[in-house]
């Protein structure tokens, strides 16, 4: 049964759990870091805990958002099509470099213990990925509605 469900569907799912997803840490997760326990050993249990759970809501999904998005460009360069799918893919980008380069530095930074200017800058930051995402899952509407 799922053989038949388009890969562009599965993709504008994946896409708008990752959207969901980004918002909830954007304005519940990371704004909430700010009243961690003070305690340093408690303050870095704290964020060990958050990374170790939220890789396995996140990772696994990421991952198969690229590969779908890969094959959609694929797809949409061997027909054509292919303006939406490489916008999407470059967005996808500023995400995965965002999420490298910035937000995980950050996450590394709360795992030695409390550190205010940390956090604010990961909520600060991450509406990088907030608003990418959303606009990846605008291109990935299109792309399932064409």
């Amino acid at each position: 049964m799922l053989s038949q469900v388009p890969v562009g569907l599965i993709h504008l799912a994946v896409t708008w759990y990752l959207v969901g997803l980004i918002w909830v840490i954007q304005r519940v997760q990371y704004p909430a870091m700010e009243f961690v326990d003070p305690d340093p050993v408690r303050a870095a249990v704290a964020e060990k805990q958050h990374c170790d759970r939220i890789f396995w809501v996140v990772g696994p999904m990421m991952l198969l958002e690229g590969v779908l998005a890969g094959w959609l460009l694929v797809v949409g360069i061997t027909t054509g099509a292919w303006l939406l799918p490489s916008l999407g893919m470059l967005l996808l980008g500023v995400i995965w470099v965002s999420t490298a380069r910035v937000q995980m530095p950050l996450h590394d930074r709360l795992l030695r213990g409390p550190d205010p200017e940390a956090q604010r800058e990961l909520v600060r930051t991450n509406w990088i990925r907030a608003i990418v995402w959303t606009l990846r899952g605008l291109i990935a509407l299109a792309m399932a509605l064409s």
